[in-house]
């Protein structure tokens, strides 16, 4: 598709006269990805006629990781500007590498208010739980890294008895850390018990990469140069958007 096809001069998105955000077809449309979704990441483990019968609430269920879970809810509830929220939707965490991912902890740990723990700062503050979001994964997240990784990590901090704590902001500050000296000849040791690092966080905190996605998304962390999420490449964008507005 050329990209006049898919976004007017005027800024409208329309397709043979059609504008998709009073398109009638949309929800279903949206439905049939959020189930193609599933299916692919289930590797067809349920069958897709199968999926067609369940709810919004049962797929979302199914969905094995929070990224899939998170994007399909979206797929599901589009909110008015259906387009403007699909466009916002290609830089998802769901669509980023294990490499991604994992850059991008590192990048929001290397933030200045959180390497010097500034605890009243906004972007320490963006991050905080809530009292509802106490069941985290990572909400204890220094009883469930490796103890012998946990001592070399606070080693630095020891002369000032100033060791890492509880906090989304200092587990951040800890995937930077361990990201810049993980692969220094002294911590060899502890490169071969944590194996790649960027599993190694996914598998022990599932929820983290969303939760701080989802936190940060709408913020001045989110605009600024040094945007913490990927961009999702513009080829890509037009691509997608062009498939939607064909129809699934």
């Amino acid at each position: 598709l050329q990209e006049e096809q898919i976004l007017r001069p005027s800024g409208t998105h329309r397709r043979d006269g059609i504008d998709p955000q009073k398109d009638q077809s949309w929800p279903q449309r949206l439905r049939a990805l959020g189930l193609l979704v599933l299916y692919v990441v289930k590797k067809g483990e349920v069958p897709f006629v199968t999926l067609k019968t369940q709810s919004h609430e049962k797929i979302i269920q199914l969905s094995p990781d929070e990224e899939t879970r998170d994007l399909i809810y979206h797929l599901f509830n589009p909110g008015d500007n259906v387009l403007e929220h699909l466009s916002g939707l290609l830089g998802h965490p769901f669509f980023w590498s294990w490499e991604n991912r994992y850059r991008t902890l590192r990048d929001v740990g290397n933030e200045s208010d959180i390497k010097q723990r500034l605890r009243n700062s906004r972007i320490v503050q963006l991050l905080q739980l809530e009292n509802s979001e106490c069941s985290r994964t990572f909400a204890q997240w220094t009883s469930k890294i490796d103890k012998y990784v946990m001592t070399v990590m606070n080693k630095f901090y020891e002369k000032k008895r100033n060791f890492y704590e509880d906090t989304p902001s200092d587990l951040l500050k800890f995937i930077r850390n361990l990201g810049e000296h993980i692969n220094e000849d002294k911590n060899k040791e502890m490169r071969l018990i944590i194996g790649e690092p960027s599993r190694y966080l996914q598998m022990k905190f599932p929820d983290l990469v969303i939760y701080v996605y989802k936190k940060l998304q709408n913020t001045e962390y989110r605009k600024t140069g040094r945007s913490h999420v990927p961009e999702v490449p513009g080829w890509l964008s037009w691509w997608s958007i062009g498939l939607l507005v064909s129809g699934l």
